[in-house]
């Protein structure tokens, strides 16, 4: 299996921009909405996602999730955050986490290709703080609330894309996924 056989599955143009940015290449992509496992289980939730996807598509495919894990909630909303953040958007994030003395939180994302037969995984973690109120002006989901350690205090929506990208756990996990495919080769 490698990179340029895979359609990269997702309806996020932010996610596209970035994994092809990291991998410093085009992807083959389809903008599908897959019905997503709903668990704490960051991975489960992924090879959910790319075992429906290659069921519908039929073709090798790459997937990835994230999960946004609060220290003040024991992890949680972990990769439920997308449905925490079109409920209360992301200021609302900022006043859940101020409810706790603790405002740290660990960005997740694992990347996941499969063809059917074979799987390669990436996984990236950074761990940051949740800021009291949203800044910055780019990115997209929850990067206007996460300042990562070694940010300079800056959200990831404080940044600049190529910034971002340079540290991000989504940088990181497609970085983890490249090798791991390089390394099958």
């Amino acid at each position: 299996m490698q990179l340029a056989e895979l359609l990269f599955v997702t309806a996020n143009q932010g996610k596209l921009r970035e994994a092809e940015a990291v991998l410093g290449c085009r992807l083959a992509h389809r903008g599908l909405e897959l019905d997503e496992l709903q668990s704490l289980e960051l991975e489960e939730v992924v090879r959910h996602k790319a075992a429906e996807a290659y069921r519908l598509l039929r073709a090798p495919v790459l997937v990835e999730d994230t999960s946004l894990e609060l220290a003040g909630l024991a992890g949680f909303p972990g990769p439920l955050v997308r449905w925490l953040l079109a409920s209360v958007g992301p200021a609302g994030i900022c006043r859940i986490a101020g409810c706790f003395e603790n405002r740290s939180a660990t960005a997740r994302c694992i990347a996941f290709a499969t063809d059917g037969v074979a799987e390669a995984v990436g996984a990236g973690v950074v761990t940051g703080t949740i800021v009291e109120s949203p800044r910055g002006r780019t990115g997209f989901g929850w990067d206007s609330v996460f300042a990562p350690d070694g940010g300079g205090g800056r959200t990831f929506a404080e940044m600049a894309e190529a910034e971002k990208n340079a540290i991000s756990h989504r940088h990181k996990a497609f970085e983890a996924l490249r090798d791991s495919l390089t390394a099958r080769e």
